[in-house]
């Protein structure tokens, strides 16, 4: 089985790596020694991208898309800037992956593009604006291009993280003042290493707290 992640310097990425012999990496930062090969790439801009598929000789079962941002926003202080950075960030670049994905035709027959996603597009913390619109906004958008893509069998899933205790998440918990219990990235990898071994799976949201 052939994967391939996008954003693959993320924690819960390197950590899946380890589970996986046969999976490469796209990143605009360095990463050694974790992935079978890594494509180093400048951003995720129709240019860039449109470099990269030059380089890119394999055909993949999975393909799982990482980009995330938080910041702590509020609708009553709206910023265009920061919501805009997010939203791009969120929504708008795994968006254009996927399009790279899909017309340059880089996965196998019945293969599937996993967008990660969180929880938070369904809550109304305060505090988690931007990021739960721009989250919610992938994954109905995931649901549509699901239902486009569907006669062409490919597969489209999110996968929506709970509460993970990194960086990112102790921001959140401190700003939102959550109740809820941080997730185990061990726990979160085992269950996505299932999912990728499943092939029926398609427009599917699926939580993994």
């Amino acid at each position: 089985m052939n994967n391939l992640f996008f954003g693959g310097s993320s924690e819960i990425a390197l950590k899946l790596a380890n589970k996986f012999k046969n999976t490469d990496a796209i990143s605009t930062k360095d990463i050694k020694n974790s992935y079978r090969k890594f494509y180093k790439i400048k951003d995720y801009s129709s240019l860039s991208l449109k470099k990269l598929h030059k380089k890119i000789t394999k055909k993949y079962d999975n393909i799982l898309i990482f980009n995330g941002s938080y910041s702590v926003s509020f609708l009553s202080f709206f910023d265009t800037k920061s919501f805009f950075n997010d939203f791009k960030i969120n929504f708008l670049t795994p968006m254009e992956i996927s399009s790279f994905i899909i017309h340059n035709k880089i996965l196998k027959n019945k293969g599937a593009i996993y967008f990660i996603s969180s929880i938070a597009a369904n809550e109304d913390l305060i505090g988690n604006a931007n990021y739960s619109i721009s989250k919610n906004c992938l994954n109905f958008s995931a649901k549509i291009l699901g239902n486009e893509q569907s006669k062409r069998d490919i597969r489209i899933n999110t996968i929506s993280l709970g509460l993970i205790k990194n960086k990112m998440g102790l921001r959140v918990k401190k700003t939102t003042n959550t109740k809820k219990k941080f997730s185990s990235i061990n726990n979160i990898t085992k269950k996505i290493k299932i999912l990728l071994k499943d092939k029926d799976i398609n427009k599917k949201n699926i939580k993994i707290l």
